[in-house]
Formats: C-alpha cells, sequence, structure tokens
C-alpha cells in the first residue's frame, strides 16, 4: 500500500493490481489488469464504471468505489489543488 505516496498518474497496470490486492481484493485486482486500469485510468472512474464496467460482484465493487476508488481521487486532487 506504499504506492499511494505515489503519484497515481505514474501507476501501472500492476500497481493499480497490487494494490487493490493488498486492500484485500485480489480476486476483483484481476478485473482492473484484465480491464488494462492504470493510474490516469483510476482518475476517471466514476461509480457506474466500477459497478458494472469491471464484472464484479456488487458488493466488493461497492466497498472498492467507496473505499479506494473515491479516496485516491480526492486525495489525488487535494494534493494537485496545492501545488
Amino acid at each position: 500500500m506504499e504506492k499511494t505516496n505515489q503519484n497515481l498518474l505514474q501507476w501501472t497496470v500492476a500497481d493499480v493490481a497490487s494494490y487493490f490486492s493488498a486492500a484485500g481484493f485480489p480476486e476483483q485486482a484481476v478485473a482492473f489488469r484484465t480491464q488494462e486500469i492504470d493510474g490516469k485510468s483510476l482518475l476517471l472512474m466514476q461509480r457506474s464504471d466500477v459497478l458494472t464496467g469491471l464484472s464484479i460482484r456488487l458488493g466488493p465493487a461497492l466497498k472498492i468505489y467507496e473505499r479506494h476508488v473515491k479516496v485516491l481521487q480526492r486525495t489525488h486532487f487535494l494534493e494537485c489543488d496545492d501545488i
């Protein structure tokens, strides 16, 4: 999870998959890898992309979006505002 300190724009597909595996979603991390979601793509994702676009179960998809994707996006854009 040390990747969170790096700029999301520099995350590779493997970095994104590793992040979600380390966060307790190893099965769902495969979907991020399959769909080639890198850091830039992660920043652009909307709720519907996670809930339906990745073809993962609803429960994990909701947790991933609310607890991880939104938080990473918010953190990234707040850091950008500080620059």
